[in-house]
Parts: C-alpha cells; structure tokens; sequence
C-alpha cells in the first residue's frame, strides 16, 4: 500500500529557486513512485509586495536590496557573462 502525502507548495511564480524546488520535488516523487503519491497544493507566496504594479529595473531592485553600488553592478554583471561564456564555450 502506497503512502498518500498532501504537500503545500509555497512559492512566487516569479522566483526561479522556485522552479527548481518544484522539479526538484517532482524527481524525487518519480523515485518513489509506487511507495507513494501526493497531491500538490500551489500556494502563492509574494517575495516581495512592495513592488510597485508596472516592476522595477533589476539593478535597481538589487542595488536597494543588497545596498550594491551601481559600479559593484556592473562588474557583477561582466563577472556573470564571462562566466556565462566560459560554460557555452565548453
């Protein structure tokens, strides 16, 4: 007899660690298939309700959240696409 589960599953639809933890999730719910099955509930979780309706630049967002400069930013941003880069030229 299988194991039944109800899992909430709490997330921002904007978040991307939320979609890894939901495939996440799924995988190991594949390798236990059999033994168990669950029934997901989606509930919706805001990271962060003080935007504003239209959204926001990101740097600008990062830069008031991390208290980044706008020069740390744009290193930031030429660290991460030269990283990019070496990974696509693999």
């Amino acid at each position: 007899m299988s194991a039944r589960l109800k899992i909430d599953f709490v997330s921002d639809v904007s978040c991307p660690w939320c979609v890894i933890g939901l495939r996440s999730l799924q995988q190991a719910l594949e390798r236990v298939e059999g033994d168990a099955t669950a029934d997901i509930h989606f509930q919706p979780f805001e990271l962060n309700p003080q935007m504003p309706p239209e959204g926001q630049d990101v740097a600008e967002h990062v830069a008031q959240k991390y208290g980044s400069t706008p020069e740390q930013m744009a290193r930031n941003r030429e660290g991460i696409r030269a990283r990019r880069a070496m990974c696509l030229a693999q």
